[in-house]
């Protein structure tokens, strides 16, 4: 599609179809007055002529990562025409043959030429995607068999407790509230048995990302009861937990993963005892922003010495003898962090133990109505 309007359109349009990304660019008007060849193959033709970006966005649907249809009112473009500059927003396209793409998408405002309007850029990152939800998914599974692993001994406990206690319950001789007493034991153990297998299929299933509000607090004690098993004689937990924190958009499940991670590396850092800390707090709340939500796992281990903190988010990077990691845990880490819009940080002294502080977001409307009720 050519440009119509700019000057000199040869030079731009060569320059814009060489880059090797999707360029398009709406008018004040909401007209598509340029797209390159990148962009008409990424998102489906459109005539050689200014069209209506309403009209063209109508070859495709776009959603969020959590799955939610992303209306044209909230598009990059319409944002832009709000005066946003729209950085790195990740979505996935469904296009009318029913093939999607996902897509890192930027949006700016902007005045030159004697023209305004808004410049959008269009990445496709559906292989990327791909290839990080296989490295989640790997990470995913070695970490499960560290957690299966500590489960079987409390498994056996438990149908220990449910087979002596049937046996018992069996005796002739035994008085009916003792009988009674002793089926509830039972009960009460295969329960619990049922829900630590319940819990470790959830945490081993392969989801797609849901997005919606989570009350960090709540996942820190869920994560807790998956770990449990894990936590050896040696090792010493500490909680500190911060009241009354507000919620934030994020996928539970994705996060759950993410501080399992952090936490099984954390134990095998203490290989003979130590303590584990896991604390949450709340960011100050600065005027143009809505404040964060902060969760820290942090040890008292062999900590990571300072030339290696800069890579050890790399994927493969470990410092775990041959076999026994994939070095893709905090890669995995990383990449949820990152997705969630957050931030991740490492403070660790060699000898002394390391930190991890996981960043994240505070949903605007959850402030407004935290600050409406103080």
């Amino acid at each position: 599609m050519p440009i119509f309007g700019l000057h000199p359109a040869g030079l731009l349009e060569t320059i814009f179809e060489e880059i090797g990304i999707a360029v398009a660019v709406v008018d004040r008007e909401h007209h598509v007055v340029f797209a390159n060849r990148t962009a008409v193959d990424l998102l489906g033709e459109s005539p050689d002529k200014p069209i209506a970006f309403r009209e063209w966005r109508m070859n495709y649907r776009l959603e969020d990562p959590g799955g939610h249809e992303i209306s044209f009112d909230e598009s990059a473009v319409m944002r832009a025409f709000q005066g946003e500059r729209v950085e790195a927003q990740e979505m996935r396209a469904v296009l009318a043959n029913g093939t999607s793409k996902w897509l890192l998408t930027w949006a700016y405002p902007f005045s030159a030429m004697g023209m305004s309007g808004v410049i959008v850029f269009i990445v496709d990152e559906t292989t990327e995607v791909k290839l990080r939800r296989t490295v989640d998914h790997l990470q995913r599974l070695e970490t499960l068999g560290a957690v299966a692993a500590g489960l079987t001994h409390n498994l056996n406990n438990l149908l220990e407790t449910i087979t002596l206690s049937v046996e018992a319950a069996k005796a002739d001789d035994i008085p009916k509230d003792e009988r009674q007493d002793r089926l509830s034991q039972a009960s009460m153990a295969a329960s619990r048995a049922a829900g630590l297998i319940r819990r470790l299929m959830q945490f081993g299933r392969t989801q797609e990302m849901h997005c919606g509000a989570v009350q960090v607090n709540d996942l820190v004690t869920e994560v807790l009861h998956l770990v449990q098993p894990l936590l050896r004689e040696a090792i010493v937990l500490t909680v500190d937990i911060c009241q009354d924190l507000p919620s934030i958009h994020a996928d539970p499940s994705q996060l759950e993963q993410a501080l399992v991670n952090l936490i099984v590396n954390a134990l095998d850092a203490m290989p003979t005892g130590g303590e584990l800390k896991i604390s949450t707090s709340r960011g100050r709340v600065a005027s143009e922003t809505p404040g964060s939500v902060s969760i820290t796992i942090a040890d008292t281990g062999i900590g990571i010495p300072e030339e290696l903190q800069s890579v050890i988010f790399d994927p493969f990077f470990t410092t775990k003898p041959s076999g026994k990691g994939t070095g893709l845990g905090l890669s995995s880490v990383y990449g949820i962090v990152m997705q969630h819009k957050g931030k991740i940080k490492v403070q660790s002294t060699p000898g002394m133990g390391s930190a991890f502080t996981i960043t994240l977001p505070i949903e605007i409307h959850d402030v407004v109505q935290t600050n409406a009720e103080d």
